[in-house]
């Protein structure tokens, strides 16, 4: 069993939004996923003991996995250091079933809660593929997925963790034939430090007409500011009492050829990839839902940029903003007469997200979101509100970008392959979440999140289906066009 030893600091409060969730029950997982291509002679007990062989040095390299939280359901919280780390309890190896599908694993580990008592925030989760019949493939898969809180990391967290892996993988694969052998409790380091939460490092001053217009928005009674204005968000949270957590994921593969036109199309609209991801969204949507008078997505983003903190750390560090979609863009969206203006609508719609976008990095950290936690004296107390409401969003489009292997040689019996982005169901946020990653020169992984019955199939389905369908949508299949991208694939 792992066991504390000395108290680190208090939870952030940035971080306590996620220790108050977890309090309630709501919200259990962030999930990072790396698939590595293995030779089938691997078998599983030497990648088991090759991984065993990779902890003492994540340990030593990420502080965050040598900790646990006391008191996480209190205003106290505080971040503890555990003396040792079973490895029981951070590592386990199953077999996907022929014909099994990741996605629905993916769900399966969203949906396990974290075990009550001194015990570390992570864990991996390591998903061998059957064999084919009939493939004469000398290697398989390999899916290697990190699962944590959000308290001890956010999306980037898991792709500096992987980052690590690689390196320790490539460490063990040189020194010796045979991976050392690990006790099954690993003592961590007798001194760690973890980085100070994002208020010490950050000041975020705030306008007094941004903090009016948010405290209004929060607390100000109805019958003074009339009802607000509404947006689609799937079906109202549940209370608390009839709230069963379910997570649902859905995952698309846009592969590298096709990636590599959307990357350039985009770079000669002047938008990001984010930004054409969001306006195939909008589309999506404005047409499935012929009704909708307007949607809200939300955008988190990193603010390691303004903190100075490296991305290869594990820390929480992340920020977010809302972009209004009105009546009259979904309806030339809904109006458009024919492809050409169908494609002027879209680059349109990503243009506005896009410059949305920069306004919000440009004035980062002033009238920032995070700036506004210091007035939520009791976190558990402003999520438990909540329950029973209306949505506070449509969408949620969270993209970590491009993985880049750590410099210097890489192992040569783990080949990595893929990268997949997951977050468990969010009874308290947006209808869906939209995940994506990709790995240098791989396909682009965009996962569907959701919790489950409060968005139709249907809409997934569209959202989906538009995100498979970009190239045709934005006639990069067309022969004609393929001088203008210079990537017709």
């Amino acid at each position: 069993m792992s066991a504390t030893s000395n108290v680190l600091r208090p939870v952030g409060m940035l971080e306590k939004l996620y220790t108050a969730r977890q309090a309630l029950g709501v919200y259990n997982s962030v999930i990072v996923t790396a698939t590595y291509r293995v030779p089938l002679k691997l078998k599983d007990s030497l990648v088991y003991t090759t991984l065993r062989a990779a902890i003492p040095g994540l340990l030593h390299r990420h502080p965050p996995l040598c900790c646990c939280t006391k008191e996480a359901n209190t205003a106290e919280s505080r971040f503890a250091r555990l003396s040792t780390v079973d490895l029981k309890d951070v590592l386990e190896i199953v077999s996907l079933e022929q014909g099994g599908i990741l996605a629905e694993k993916l769900q399966e580990l969203h949906d396990q809660r974290w075990p009550v008592g001194p015990k570390p925030l992570w864990r991996l989760v390591v998903m061998r593929e059957p064999q084919i019949i009939g493939d004469s493939s000398i290697d398989s898969t390999l899916h290697i997925a990190l699962v944590y809180h959000h308290v001890i990391g956010d999306g980037l967290s898991g792709t500096a963790f992987h980052k690590s892996l690689l390196s320790e993988l490539e460490s063990i694969e040189q020194k010796i034939q045979e991976p050392p052998k690990i006790p099954d409790v690993i003592r961590t380091p007798d001194s760690i430090e973890l980085a100070e939460p994002i208020e010490k490092l950050i000041s975020f001053p705030l306008s007094w007409t941004f903090l009016m217009k948010q405290l209004v928005k929060e607390y100000a009674p109805r019958w003074i500011i009339g009802a607000p204005q509404t947006f689609y968000a799937g079906l109202p949270t549940k209370t608390l009492d009839e709230l069963q957590l379910r997570s649902r994921v859905r995952l698309i593969r846009i592969q590298a050829d096709k990636l590599k036109c959307l990357r350039e199309a985009s770079r000669q609209h002047g938008v990001s990839v984010t930004s054409l991801l969001t306006a195939a969204v909008a589309f999506a949507l404005a047409n499935e839902l012929p009704g909708a008078s307007r949607f809200l997505g939300l955008t988190p983003y990193t603010l390691r940029r303004v903190s100075g903190t490296s991305m290869a750390e594990m820390v929480n560090q992340s920020s977010g903003f809302d972009t209004n979609y009105p009546a009259d863009m979904l309806d030339r969206i809904r109006k458009a007469s024919d492809a050409n203006e169908r494609l002027d609508n879209f680059w349109g719609v990503a243009s506005y997200f896009h410059t949305q976008m920069q306004h919000e990095l440009e004035k980062c950290p002033q009238d920032n979101l995070v700036g506004l936690l210091p007035y939520v004296l009791d976190h558990v107390e402003y999520y438990r509100k909540k329950f029973g409401k209306a949505r506070e969003a449509t969408w949620e489009i969270s993209n970590l970008g491009v993985f880049e292997p750590p410099a210097g040689p890489l192992p040569k019996t783990w080949k990595l392959d893929n990268m997949v982005f997951t977050q468990g169901a969010q009874p308290l946020g947006a209808a869906f979440t939209v995940n994506c990653v990709s790995v240098r020169d791989k396909p682009l992984s965009i996962t569907i999140t959701w919790q489950d019955s409060v968005v139709h199939e249907e809409i997934i389905d569209a959202v989906a289906h538009i995100f498979t369908d970009l190239p045709r949508l934005l006639q990069l299949d067309d022969p004609s066009k393929a001088a203008e991208t210079e990537c017709h694939a």
